[in-house]
């Protein structure tokens, strides 16, 4: 298992680099002073829901900016930058072959961010359970499982793009580009399709509301806030819109091995 390899030194590389520790310093902050401003806005010693404090504190500062943005920073020159140093082709020089090359970075780069959420999320949980909290054990540990997910499809699209690239400048433009793509544009980018959908004459065979709903999950943001919605509900993958919940994940997990195949594939063809 060659990639294994791979894998197994990028982690360690990353978990050493003084951007993943200062980007996880950082994470961890916020998310304990979320945790510790909650509280505190508290008043009379009422209990207050763990799922009540995640969706209406942490889910607009992680899925929003934060987790995308770490992804794109630690993953975008996986590739670019070690064919730039030089360094690329030593590695292919051993038996390792360029796909063992691109998933192993999605994989270890993967390791080293969720181990990063995992901490984050660790120093909020003490906080939160000292206090006036009702704490979801479940729903927390599952909303942590799902950022962790997050991030790593934001890794897989920043490796699959960082494969394709022909430069890192390149790589980091397009990272950048990705990111306002993905994170405060997207909504201003659906407006005038939602307009042209509902539009739509009435022989057209697929509904407004199927299309609608496909432009909402094919973004990973926003696929991961239906999930997260519905888990905070405890209705995951249950009721009326279980359905659109197992489309959500199914999104998740196409943009995880469909990003660092395509960047593969341009890799393939291109020269050292």
């Amino acid at each position: 298992m060659s990639w294994l390899v791979v894998a197994r030194k990028d982690f360690e590389d990353s978990i050493r680099s003084r951007w993943l520790q200062g980007l996880t310093g950082l994470f961890v902050g916020l998310v304990a002073l979320i945790a510790v401003v909650s509280l505190r806005l508290s008043t009379g010693g009422e209990t207050i829901s763990t799922n009540a404090l995640l969706g209406a504190n942490f889910m607009g500062l992680l899925s929003g900016t934060l987790v995308p943005l770490i992804a794109l920073v630690i993953a975008y020159s996986a590739v670019t930058g070690e064919r730039e140093s030089g360094s690329l082709k030593l590695l292919l020089s051993l038996p390792h072959s360029r796909a063992d090359v691109v998933f192993g970075k999605v994989a270890g780069r993967s390791a080293a961010l969720s181990t990063a959420i995992i901490v984050g999320f660790v120093v909020p949980a003490v906080i939160l359970a000292l206090g006036p909290l009702s704490l979801d054990i479940v729903s927390y540990i599952g909303y942590t499982l799902l950022v962790a997910l997050l991030m790593s499809v934001f890794v897989a699209i920043a490796v699959g793009w960082s494969a394709a690239a022909p430069s890192q400048r390149v790589a980091l433009g397009g990272a950048i580009g990705l990111y306002f793509l993905f994170v405060p544009f997207w909504e201003i980018i659906q407006f005038p399709l939602q307009i042209a959908i509902s539009a739509l004459p009435e022989w057209v065979p697929v509904s407004g509301t199927a299309i609608s709903n496909a432009l909402f999950l094919s973004n990973p943001a926003s696929a991961f806030r239906g999930l997260t919605n519905a888990l905070l509900q405890g209705q995951l993958f249950a009721g009326e819109t279980a359905g659109l919940q197992v489309a959500a994940l199914s999104m998740l997990l196409f943009w995880l091995l469909a990003a660092p195949l395509v960047g593969l594939l341009v890799f393939q063809r291109r020269d050292l």
